[in-house]
């Protein structure tokens, strides 16, 4: 399986998308996911909260599947301010707004589908970010350079296939966050994890998905 492997995840991925069509959600500790019309309609008030609008037709990425939750979480958990993010298989590009929202200087967002990257785009612009994002439409080899934190929302394949070039993305001592891995192959993929230089830190359960959190210790080969 080659890097184009990197895919968005379409809202058949068991995604559902009712929540946030009804009303503002509360993500982690920090975030409030709003539908995108509503929140310009009716600015969402909740003290605390850091407000991400999105608009999303059919890439992944609204709130609602727990392998995005986690991921939330876990830039709540390492972003402080400053860091260079890398989010593989953006979609509708939520995770990107989170991080720039939290203080990333820089993220580059990456989707093969060249719809999840207008998606992702127009979110971008609906919450005022027009800056210090870059969207891309390609692959894992379409972001040049190195990352303090890496976020892998990928299928198992797919992320098998690729953690090769995702450890080489990362800077040494600095983060990598891999989601969407299913409660029935959490200690199989554990375990996969071990061959690479990896520091388990954390791991995130939510909704019978686990978002895992470790850092990188040493050279990827």
């Amino acid at each position: 399986m080659s890097y184009e492997s990197v895919e968005p995840f379409i809202e058949q991925c068991w995604e559902p998308r009712s929540f946030w069509l009804r009303r503002p959600r509360p993500v982690g500790e920090r975030f409030l996911v709003v539908r995108g019309d509503r929140g310009l309609r009716s600015p969402p008030s909740a003290p605390g909260r850091i407000p991400i609008l999105l608009e999303v037709r059919h890439a992944f990425g609204s709130g609602g599947h727990g392998s995005t939750e986690g991921c939330l979480v876990a830039l709540e958990k390492t972003v402080e301010g400053g860091e260079r993010v890398l989010d593989l298989g953006t979609g509708s590009g939520i995770l990107a707004i989170a991080a720039r929202k939290l203080g990333a200087s820089h993220v580059t967002a990456v989707d093969i589908r060249e719809s999840a990257c207008r998606e992702a785009r127009g979110n971008l612009l609906l919450n005022g970010i027009r800056e210090g994002v870059r969207v891309l439409h390609g692959g894992i080899e379409s972001a040049g350079g190195q990352f303090d934190i890496v976020l892998a929302n990928l299928r198992t394949p797919t992320r098998i296939d690729l953690m090769e070039k995702i450890i080489e993305r990362i800077v040494k001592g600095r983060i990598l966050v891999v989601s969407w891995v299913m409660e029935s192959e959490f200690h199989s993929f554990r375990s996969f994890l071990e061959r690479y230089p990896l520091t388990p830190l954390e791991t995130i359960a939510v909704g019978g998905w686990r978002t895992l959190m470790s850092r990188r210790t040493g050279p990827a080969g």
